[in-house]
């Protein structure tokens, strides 16, 4: 899992607050939680796919720069010196909170660079592997099985696997 550089932990600070303010029947603006949405949504993004920029980093910095100062206008003394004490530990790295991870369907085995892709397919059943080998001689893409059962991943140029796609189709409904 890669760091976030306190940037989650800093997120879970934030999200209690403003459930804390939402307790305490102070209003919170909409705004924050749709904030609070999109910054775990990327840093859900940034922690989970090994390809993901840094860049990412700078904007999740950034929407919880502004929820933090949406939220930190809400409160009482009392409320906002509990609360920087939980901002400062975070952002050192001394608290340790659970950062809630939104798994999305990412798949590793799917991917896309430049003209070259690859996708899944969903076997109705099993396919003998020379077939496979052979139509992707055929097309000149690779067919190979998946780490899930029943799939089969097609990679290569995007024209020849959507080329292959279709013989593939032919193929398996004729078994």
């Amino acid at each position: 899992m890669k760091d976030a550089r306190n940037l989650d932990k800093q997120w879970v600070v934030l999200s209690e607050l403003s459930s804390e303010l939402v307790n305490r029947g102070i209003k919170v603006p909409e705004i924050v939680f749709e904030k609070l949405r999109l910054s775990n949504a990327l840093l859900s993004y940034y922690i989970l796919d090994p390809h993901a920029s840094i860049d990412v980093l700078a904007n999740v910095e950034k929407e919880l720069n502004f929820i933090q100062s949406q939220l930190f206008s809400l409160c009482d003394t009392e409320l906002t010196e509990k609360y920087l004490n939980k901002m400062i530990k975070a952002v050192r790295g001394e608290l340790n909170v659970k950062f809630p991870l939104s798994k999305s369907n990412y798949n590793k085995e799917v991917k896309k660079r430049g003209k070259v892709e690859s996708i899944r397919v969903k076997l109705q059943k099993e396919i003998q592997i020379e077939r496979l080998s052979d139509l992707g001689e055929w097309h000149g893409v690779i067919f190979e099985y998946s780490d899930e059962k029943d799939k089969v991943i097609i990679e290569g140029n995007i024209d020849r696997v959507k080329r292959a796609l279709k013989d593939f189709a032919v193929m398996w409904k004729e078994d």
